[in-house]
């Protein structure tokens, strides 16, 4: 089954603008319709009918927090988009503080880790996550490929600019980045023996 994993924004719904992304790369991940949540594009395009797809949602506490609301209209647009599709579509979340602290980090992990099927294929939206969060879900995507045998098959992040004068979105752009998760991957399994020889396996990768 997918698992797809999505970071929710904190600030108000109305800055949330749905836009069509361009796509820079892997023109596979490309959608043609505006979407407020940038992988629901490519669900649009990989669900299948009565698929079964689990969807967590990172939601990040914080006194002005809005995570709740913008996983609603997440969620209605994702379901928007299955109406003449028909998978089997649930939902979880996790929830963690907007504290860059040990102990958010090891919370996020490990509620991941326990959220995320067996054996799933793992579709990841890290568009709205604040920094140290990243780092953290990289690490729960590793362990539970490690001893869940999940695979990671798409991360993507949405990026768009801000015009200074009229503060209208401009110049977005949707990458897909999972090359830079198996990057992180192989640095830590990186077995060489000297600085040259990993030398040689990172120019190797990055020629892929």
């Amino acid at each position: 089954m997918k698992a797809v994993i999505i970071t929710v924004p904190m600030k108000p719904p109305q800055q949330i603008a749905a836009i069509q992304y361009p796509v820079d790369g892997n023109k596979t991940i490309e959608y043609e319709n505006p979407v407020q949540c940038p992988i629901n594009g490519l669900l649009a395009k990989t669900l299948e009918k009565a698929e079964e797809v689990k969807v967590i949602y990172i939601m990040t506490s914080g006194k002005n927090s809005k995570c709740e609301q913008n996983k609603k209209a997440f969620i209605e647009e994702l379901e928007s988009i299955n109406k003449e599709i028909g998978a089997v579509l649930s939902y979880d979340t996790v929830e963690i503080d907007f504290l860059a602290t040990k102990q958010t980090y090891n919370k996020l992990i490990t509620d991941l880790a326990d959220k995320i099927p067996e054996n799933a294929e793992l579709y990841v939206d890290i568009t709205f996550g604040f920094k140290p969060e990243i780092l953290s879900l990289f690490c729960a995507l590793r362990f539970v490929e490690e001893f869940r045998n999940a695979i990671v098959q798409y991360i993507v992040y949405g990026k768009v600019e801000f015009n200074p004068k009229t503060q209208q979105i401009e110049h977005p752009m949707l990458f897909d980045i999972t090359s830079l998760y198996y990057l992180f991957k192989l640095m830590g399994t990186m077995g060489a023996g000297n600085a040259e020889s990993a030398a040689e396996t990172l120019k190797d990768f990055f020629a892929m």
